[in-house]
């Protein structure tokens, strides 16, 4: 009886195993096979290295650099405890940390997760010496993005960051992939499709510990192609420092085709705390910083131009004829319209004056009469042309168009009608008028150049192919206007009793407007704007001090310290 009970037991054991045989063998074939196949054959990615981001004159400003990675494959892992020991001795860490760090691997445990990242060539020998000792950890070559110049031009270069969900699917046809670092501002964003390259792969062929024994495919990565600017890095940097512990922008750029040699934003930041994931408190910091150092001022924000506008009021007068280069108006420091008084900067008044005297002096009744006789929408016009109300162009992202206002304006945003007093705040840079420090330098190199606004760019070449081009488009004003106005910019700066006489240089002459434009906040911006040398100009230059007073003061004492530092730089011949 025992014996017939030992014998089917065995009999139904022995079906059982053949069943499971048959069904793994003949009904799940295919998926095991493929599971089989996978587990013996892996596809790993080669990720093409970014091309380098170069000055003017060749000097490297971003590349890619070799970086180790310490990484894990969590499904391989014989020895927790082991591994997490031999890391946290090699890589000078907590073992908590490490730990840690591995178990955020278990959501793809069959893939690599990078557990440290850039640990440096010495660490990286001593980890590959005993790498076989250690089931389940590799060691990773890849490349890392440097920005040699740290803080320099940090807003004109931008930043890498990986691609999220949203970002991938829209550009997942065009072969990113979910871990790849992608532009997230300035020239790195706008340029990525010819930085980044394109991806290669290896088919490789494992053993049974993981380790490759034979490549099966190979496909060489396509790295991406450099990008050269027209910055000139020595200049950049040094207005960067003039920058330090201030709000603000300085552009210096060629009047003449609008290629931009220094496009500097305050405060400044590093670009590599993004690519270095143990400084990530540094980039959440930065995120919460209330000063925006991630705006580009020079070109993202958009503020009262102030008094530097009086250069179009002039232009808009004169070109409709309502004043000439010789009309007077009397100045006692403050005029009336209706029940309202409208100061002048000058509390004493400026006496009679005619319209050089006045973009001298910058007075504001001379400018509040002209405006009234020119109308809102003859200066608006005027500013048109001159590029405000739109952007320029330039081959950054994140440009701001600013604001132009006009009656029909005013009509549609407000819903009310146009005042007089909307107009005398108009005339000189104030009310409802936001522009960007770009879109007041690439009008004042219409003074410059004497009658052209050009598009401003700061990529030069592609690889070996030149892609800026110049653009230029006469704005239409007369000679006579242009040599009106640029000789008040040339008393401003040259005149003893000019507002802009802290921009003045000593072997060459700049002309240039200072501003001083009020905010709500009851803090001041100051501005200065202006070109070198007067005849057969070679730069135009806007200095913009965020609620940092009047622009006589500091933006246009600025200005001279770069100019001078151009004509060092041999920008100025």
């Amino acid at each position: 009886m025992r014996l017939r009970i030992f014998l089917s037991i065995l009999i139904l054991s022995v079906l059982g195993v053949m069943m499971g045989l048959i069904n793994i063998q003949i009904f799940h074939h295919e998926k095991y096979r493929i599971m089989s196949e996978e587990n013996r054959l892996k596809v790993v990615p080669l990720m093409a290295p970014r091309g380098r981001i170069l000055d003017r004159k060749g000097e490297i400003l971003v590349k890619d650099v070799l970086s180790f990675n310490a990484s894990v494959i969590y499904g391989r892992i014989k020895n927790m405890d082991l591994l997490t020991n031999f890391l946290s001795t090699i890589l000078e860490l907590s073992e908590k940390e490490i730990s840690d760090k591995i178990k955020k691997a278990r959501t793809m445990p069959y893939s690599p997760v990078c557990v440290v990242s850039d640990i440096g060539t010495e660490k990286a020998v001593q980890l590959e010496e005993s790498r076989e000792d250690y089931p389940g950890f590799l060691l990773e070559v890849s490349t890392m993005r440097k920005y040699g110049y740290e803080r320099t031009a940090a807003s004109l270069l931008g930043y890498l960051g990986f691609i999220n969900r949203s970002e991938f699917d829209k550009l997942r046809h065009y072969g990113y992939r979910i871990n790849d670092l992608k532009g997230k501002g300035g020239v790195e964003k706008y340029y990525d499709d010819y930085l980044r390259g394109k991806h290669g792969g290896k088919q490789i062929e494992v053993d049974h510990r993981g380790r490759e024994s034979t490549i099966l495919g190979f496909k060489e990565p396509t790295p991406g192609l450099d990008v050269h600017l027209t910055i000139d890095v020595e200049l950049q940097e040094f207005c960067d420092d003039l920058l330090k512990d201030k709000r603000g922008a300085i552009i210096v750029m060629d009047p003449n085709t609008g290629a931009v040699l220094t496009m500097a934003s305050a405060p400044a930041y590093d670009p590599n705390i993004f690519i270095d994931g143990s400084r990530s408190a540094e980039v959440i910091s930065l995120l919460k910083n209330n000063k925006y150092p991630l705006i580009n001022r020079a070109i993202s924000g958009a503020y009262p131009p102030g008094s530097i506008f009086k250069a179009i009021t002039a232009s808009s007068a004169l070109e409709s004829g309502v004043v000439s280069e010789w009309t007077q108006f009397n100045c006692t420091g403050q005029m009336k319209l209706g029940r309202s008084v409208f100061k002048c900067w000058r509390k004493r008044g400026h006496g009679e004056i005619d319209l050089r005297e006045a973009i001298k002096g910058s007075c504001n009744v001379y400018f509040y009469k002209v405006g009234l006789l020119a109308g809102v929408d003859t200066i608006a016009k005027i500013a048109e042309k001159f590029g405000f109300g739109k952007r320029t162009g330039i081959d950054l992202p994140g440009e701001a168009k600013g604001v132009l206002p006009s009656s029909a304006w005013k009509k549609k945003n407000r819903g009310e009608k146009w005042y007089k007093g909307d107009t005398v705040n108009f005339s000189i840079g104030q009310g409802y008028l936001l522009s960007s420090p770009l879109q007041v330098v690439c009008m004042m190199a219409v003074f410059a150049n004497e009658g052209f606004l050009v598009r401003p760019f700061v990529v030069n070449k592609v690889g070996d192919i030149s892609v800026s081009s110049i653009n230029k488009v006469n704005i239409g004003l007369s000679p006579e206007t242009l040599k009106v106005v640029r000789e008040g910019l040339k008393k401003v700066v040259n005149d003893p009793r000019g507002t802009g006489l802290k921009a003045k240089m000593k072997d060459i002459i700049v002309s240039g407007k200072t501003g001083t434009a009020q905010t709500s906040k009851g803090k001041s911006h100051g501005w200065f704007s202006g070109f070198a040398p007067y005849k057969d100009s070679k730069v135009a230059i806007v200095v913009f001090d965020e609620f940092g007073g009047k622009g006589g003061y500091y933006a246009a004492e600025t200005a001279e310290k770069v100019l001078s530092k151009a004509n060092e730089l041999g920008l100025l011949k």
